[in-house]
């Protein structure tokens, strides 16, 4: 196992498709799976101890199916009701508060620090400061929407009669 690889993780009894789904490893010096906290809630997983059992991919096409059918991104709405099952939660949703804040300012040579453990980044992608002098400073939403994936879609549609 190896950091990248696919993954399927599983709760019992599985009585629907989000009882099992695909996760991407990291492999941490650790005994234990770790997961984000939003993701246990469609396995309905809590911290007490709960048994989950993790099974690795043994071919392509396993891998294909777990990428495109089973991975946790493509499992946020619940076919039954039609709803996300998977949300921000407890310390992100403080954290985005906190980071895209009014008043809330990031230097230049800190945000670089940041992002240069970014494995890939686009470094095209990084904005000019809101606040030139006398220093160069970008607001926290600045650096929050380059994070935000380009397929959101915010545009709203009204029917005409």
């Amino acid at each position: 196992m190896q950091n990248g690889d696919f993954f399927l993780f599983n709760r019992q009894p599985s009585l629907h498709k989000m009882s099992i789904m695909g996760h991407r490893v990291r492999v941490l010096p650790y005994s234990t799976f770790k997961l984000n906290l939003s993701v246990p809630t469609p396995y309905n997983a809590d911290f007490d101890g709960d048994e989950m059992n993790m099974h690795l991919r043994q071919s392509l096409e396993t891998k294909a199916e777990i990428m495109e059918i089973m991975h946790v991104p493509k499992q946020i709405v619940s076919p039954q009701s039609n709803r996300p099952v998977m949300g921000i939660v407890q310390d992100s949703l403080i954290g985005v508060k906190l980071f895209t804040h009014r008043d809330n300012f990031i230097k230049l040579d800190v945000l670089m620090n940041l992002i240069m453990w970014i494995e890939e980044f686009d470094y095209s992608e990084i904005p000019l400061p809101a606040v030139l002098k006398p220093e160069p400073l970008c607001t926290g939403k600045q650096i929050f929407s380059m994070f935000l994936p380009k397929r959101i879609n915010l545009v709203r549609y009204t029917s005409e009669c």
